[in-house]
């Protein structure tokens, strides 16, 4: 198995940790409806995350699977903004459509490191991260990587130009 296959793996076997989760993925591509990603984040964040709210059994109707992924992309950017003062450019540059549409496997793979560092940093991680654990051992040594690549992509959103930019105000 090559270590793009293991990471990929290792994402679908996360996936399925969480109890949510009403039909554990066997592949990436079965997280293009955004259905269970959005069930595991009802885990982390149920404030945010409301599994009732979304379509389920879109079969190829890729623009019921890009609202659900919409919905997923627009909650998860909220909840990083309010509960975490998080950002990341991940937000901006995924393509909802090719999801939807061809079950792009970059875009899913972000938007499970989106999940995954949500998981390790929301309150109920002292419950999530065990879960982790409990995953195959290359499963979780893949994670462990993916939780370190995640987290380095997000920034603070308080950070930037403390001062407004009046950097010349002092001439």
């Amino acid at each position: 198995m090559s270590d793009y296959e293991a990471r990929n793996a290792a994402l679908v076997e996360f996936v399925g940790i969480f109890e949510d989760v009403s039909s554990a993925p066997t592949t990436l591509s079965d997280l293009s409806d955004g259905v269970a990603l959005f069930e595991a984040l009802s885990e982390i964040a149920p404030d945010y995350f409301d599994p009732t709210t979304v379509t389920r059994d879109l079969g190829d109707n890729w623009a019921l699977k890009s609202s659900n992924l919409r919905k997923l992309l627009r909650n998860l950017e909220v909840y990083y903004h309010s509960e975490l003062d998080k950002t990341s450019d991940l937000f901006s540059s995924l393509d909802v459509s090719a999801i939807a549409k061809e079950a792009d496997v970059h875009g899913i793979v972000s938007l499970v490191e989106l999940v995954a560092a949500a998981a390790v940093q929301c309150e109920k991680r002292g419950e999530i991260v065990p879960r982790i654990m409990t995953m195959s051992a290359s499963g979780q040594v893949e994670m462990k990587a993916v939780i370190e690549d995640s987290m380095g992509q997000l920034q603070d959103r308080q950070g930037g130009d403390d001062d407004g930019g009046n950097d010349e105000e002092d001439i």
